[in-house]
């Protein structure tokens, strides 16, 4: 192996539901794209991976488990899922862990989810840390913190800040999240270091079974002559699907061949279900609940459209997905959600305006023909820019320049 890396992080993988669900998503697809890079990767955590997750039988990660600080296993109510004090004192019990391996292992670089990197950057203050020590700035939680007037009053913001103070990089996957973080210095600013979120493109590019994918379509009753606008969970205040379900009526006036697929869990599920009932189209509308990775692949794969209505975000990972599956998708037209969208799609509406949303929408089902061509050409911008090897390739290249900086 070229050099070891060590990384906190409060939680790990699936299931990609609750509040920490990006935290989640975030750090799972770090150690993915690292996993082909030759490099040994040491990963402290506080949830398990299932056992069958091909993650535990590389050689070269190795897991540390410790208590768990906080749950995100769909107590959506419970405040304690931000609470600064958690965050800090699961970085404590990291930084012993590392304490304790470094003694073994030559580490060359620690690299931290958001507030995870707490008592590393005390140290690296103190100057008991002589490698660098890179932070990932990555949305959900940031955002929550700056925007939402019941979390700034506790300290998890400004932790943050001091955090990003005393470390050496900053990764994110945006340039907008950083404008989340007031008073950031000139200085660090020019330690930022842009690195898209990752997935596995190549298997959502993959064209499913017929058998699987009209097995599908039986299950959950998918009529095959309509068209299938799909939307994704979770469902959160800050995703604002529960706004755009009153779009949904002008549409089915519009085209009355037309199924919405809704896919996913979230504490909103139940304000969306209310809605269709309110609404009267429950004869549109699919409600499937939470699904699997294998049948979120083929919901892709059926559908015409990706509706993704968030407002903010942090990397939008059902984007991805979408354009790995050649799945056109209409997206709010701000940060980062525009810039994670190729060049010359025209997917993008302003947040709230119904009368842009629906008239993309019924463009898309209307021309599929010429859609499927720019599809085509966003499927290749997820494989190239997305996809786990090549994410990894950018951060095993970004490591390797701060670690011969530092010597």
């Amino acid at each position: 192996m070229d050099f070891s890396i060590f990384i906190p992080t409060i939680e790990i993988g699936p299931p990609y539901v609750g509040p920490m669900a990006g935290l989640r998503r975030y750090a799972y697809s770090l150690v993915q794209s690292l996993a082909n890079q030759g490099i040994d990767i040491y990963v402290a955590t506080t949830t398990k991976l299932s056992s069958d997750d091909e993650l535990l039988n590389r050689e070269n990660i190795h897991f540390y488990y410790l208590p768990e600080q906080i749950s995100a296993r769909g107590a959506y109510s419970t405040l304690t899922h931000f609470y600064a004090k958690n965050h800090r004192s699961f970085s404590k019990q990291a930084f012993d862990v590392y304490t304790e391996l470094s003694s073994e292992v030559d580490i060359a670089l620690i690299h931290a989810t958001e507030v995870a990197a707490s008592y590393f950057a005390k140290a690296k203050k103190r100057n008991q840390i002589k490698i660098p020590l890179v932070v990932s700035v990555h949305g959900a939680v940031t955002i929550g913190n700056f925007k939402s007037r019941m979390w700034v009053k506790r300290p998890y913001s400004r932790l943050l800040r001091r955090i990003v103070k005393h470390c050496d990089n900053i990764v994110t996957t945006s340039v907008s999240l950083l404008e989340k973080i007031k008073r950031l210095s000139k200085s660090m600013k020019e330690k930022v270091i842009i690195v898209p979120h990752s997935l596995n493109c190549k298997t959502f590019s993959q064209i499913p079974k017929l058998e699987d994918l009209e097995s599908f379509r039986d299950k959950y009753d998918v009529d095959q002559g309509k068209s299938i606008v799909l939307m994704q969970g979770p469902y959160i205040n800050r995703k604002s699907q529960h706004k755009v379900v009153q779009f949904f009526p002008e549409i089915l006036k519009r085209n009355a061949k037309i199924i919405f697929l809704v896919v996913g869990d979230g504490p909103l599920l139940s304000k969306i279900k209310e809605d269709v009932v309110n609404l009267g189209i429950e004869d549109s509308v699919i409600i499937t609940g939470y699904i699997d990775d294998k049948e979120l692949l083929l919901a892709f794969h059926i559908s015409a459209v990706l509706l993704y209505p968030a407002e903010e975000g942090s990397f939008g990972t059902p984007l991805i997905e979408a354009m790995a599956s050649g799945l056109p998708v209409i997206a709010v037209d701000k940060p980062p959600m525009n810039e994670m969208i190729p060049p010359n799609c025209d997917w993008l509406y302003p947040a709230n305006d119904e009368v842009t949303l629906v008239d993309k929408i019924l463009g898309i089902i209307k021309n599929k023909e010429k859609i499927q061509e720019v599809a085509f050409k966003s499927q290749k911008h997820a494989l190239k820019n997305f996809d786990y090897p090549v994410v990894g390739k950018n951060l095993l290249k970004a490591y390797t320049k701060i670690i011969k900086e530092s010597k």
